[in-house]
């Protein structure tokens, strides 16, 4: 499997491109630039001081597709006590940088990551609204951590629609054991450095 198939594309600082499926998971994870093909949020589903970050995820992480031809690395680091710095570096021709500020939100016991993009392109953007993303993260021991997007477009343009936190919380929550929520693939990073 091509990362890159799968994987929503942001429109980098500069005009490049920059490859992202699931970014992060609290933090991850994951941002608010223009991701061509995958829903945003005009608002994230929470307070970022809800959540304490997860000493899990700071640190380096690396993915790479099937035929290790193309890789992307994670750096997280924590801002404070509950907001993640990211930075999303596609490894490609083009070797792209992209930088997100994240935090966590738990619904129900699954834990997602609000995601909104610091140095990506806005010419897409309405001016001052930033575009919240929401990606769905766990950890497989301490070294390998699993990020997966939802997946359906019309649950995703539901909530692109809604303006209040709390609706986007509510509305994950009711859907959260329908079979088509979450896209199947998931992108795995294994854990390359970790801050101790």
């Amino acid at each position: 499997m091509r990362l890159s198939g799968w994987i929503c594309t942001i429109k980098a600082p500069k005009g490049g491109k920059l490859f992202m499926k699931a970014l992060f998971a609290p933090l991850i994870i994951i941002g608010a630039v223009v991701l061509t093909g995958c829903g945003s949020a005009q608002v994230p589903m929470g307070d970022a001081d809800e959540v304490p970050i997860d000493e899990r995820l700071i640190g380096e992480w690396l993915a790479s597709d099937d035929d290790e031809d193309e890789t992307m690395t994670l750096k997280i680091w924590a801002f404070n006590e509950t907001e993640y710095y990211l930075e999303w570096i596609s490894e490609d021709e083009d070797d792209d940088l992209a930088r997100f500020r994240a935090f966590s939100t738990n619904v129900d016991g699954v834990l997602f990551s609000n995601v909104v993009c610091i140095s990506c392109d806005d010419e897409d953007e309405d001016e001052g609204e930033a575009k919240w993303y929401f990606f769905r993260y766990d950890m497989e021991g301490s070294d390998v951590l699993i990020l997966q997007e939802i997946d359906s477009q019309q649950y995703r343009d539901a909530i692109g629609d809604m303006t209040r936190s709390r609706d986007v919380r509510r509305y994950i929550a009711r859907h959260l054991d329908d079979d088509d929520f979450f896209d199947e693939e998931v992108i795995r990073f294994e854990r390359v450095f970790s801050e101790e």
